[in-house]
């Protein structure tokens, strides 16, 4: 009797694992023939010449540009950017020891008000001001950007560039973390990005993919605050070699309905090109995964709830800063 019932168990407990195989079975293949939709950004309108520096610079110089930048809306509901500022001829490790500032009323203000500088670099220290990020975290704004590195030759080398935070509770004046930097990486590590996504910070930046490998890549770090970061994780490579990463620059990534959309600017490839790939992780965005190209350099993407999506485009070969409408077009 305990024998023909050990024999019941055992056939029933086949059936059940025969019918859970199956069933994953199905479910792999219904996963693995998933269709993904994702949707493709596109300028929708001219670029308006919203900052130009020479304005208000012209006894000092005409040939002033704007590169690297990032935008934020305070609580007031001004706008506010900052960014890379220099003249030619073109120094980033001599000329760029500057942020811009500017703000306005509205998203689509046609001139935005110059209100000098926001930061400067602090002398026998910070050897340059490079690509700020700005983000709105626990009712103050904090700011992440390079300062390069003070080894002589550095410009020359896939040198450390040093990942730093200022904090601000106006939006005008900038106070340095005090333990800067918060982390250093080779081949000129910058152009600071930070997603917050379920509970978890992720700080995007560009760099090569080690001090001997100049492949340009984008990485990322996570952490559970904008003070305590984990170690780098390479999300992105493209094989253009060069000590500073040029060809995956100014990474910018944007959830969608799901999707993530990693914007980065091909720099070395064209200068005014800037590669969008799409991913279903917040850390993986594989070369094939390519949506579009637009013809934009350091760009960022704003958004606003009563403006709408805005994208900018700036640059050496520009006299400062430009914005144009955006739309995202569902591709079937």
């Amino acid at each position: 009797m305990l024998h023909k019932i050990y024999i019941s168990i055992m056939i029933d407990r086949n059936v059940i694992l025969w019918a859970l195989t199956g069933f994953l079975l199905l479910m792999t293949g219904h996963l693995m023939g998933q269709h993904i939709v994702y949707e493709q950004p596109e300028i929708k309108g001219p670029f308006v010449h919203i900052f130009d520096p020479n304005d208000t610079r012209s006894t000092e110089d005409s040939t002033w540009y704007t590169n690297d930048h990032t935008f934020i809306k305070g609580d007031d509901g001004v706008w506010h950017a900052y960014g890379i500022i220099g003249h030619h001829p073109i120094r980033p490790w001599g000329g760029e020891t500057r942020f811009f500032h500017i703000t306005a009323t509205s998203i689509q203000q046609i001139k935005w008000e110059d209100k000098g500088y926001a930061l400067t670099t602090k002398e026998g220290q910070e050897r340059v001001l490079w690509a700020p990020y700005v983000l709105h975290d626990k009712k103050s704004w904090y700011m992440f950007y390079n300062i390069g590195n003070m080894q002589p030759n550095a410009p020359n080398e896939a040198s450390w560039g040093q990942l730093c935070m200022a904090k601000s509770d106006d939006l005008n004046t900038w106070e340095r973390h005090p333990y800067n930097p918060l982390f250093s990486d080779p081949g000129h590590a910058r152009d600071s990005y930070i997603l917050k996504y379920k509970k978890k910070y992720y700080y995007y930046y560009t760099r090569t993919y080690n001090e001997i490998d100049h492949r340009s890549v984008v990485a990322v770090r996570t952490g559970p605050d904008l003070f305590h970061w984990s170690g780098p994780k390479i999300v992105h490579v493209q094989p253009y070699t060069v000590n500073w990463g040029g060809d995956a620059e100014s990474p910018f990534v944007i959830l969608r309905k799901g999707i993530f959309y990693l914007f980065i600017c091909r720099a070395m490839t064209a200068y005014n090109q800037t590669d969008v790939y799409w991913s279903t992780s917040p850390d993986n965005f594989p070369r094939e995964n390519l949506v579009c190209s637009l013809p934009v350099h350091a760009t960022e993407i704003i958004y606003d709830k009563k403006e709408g999506w805005y994208i900018s485009n700036t640059g050496w070969d520009k006299k400062g800063l430009f914005l144009a409408p955006l739309v995202w077009k569902q591709l079937q």
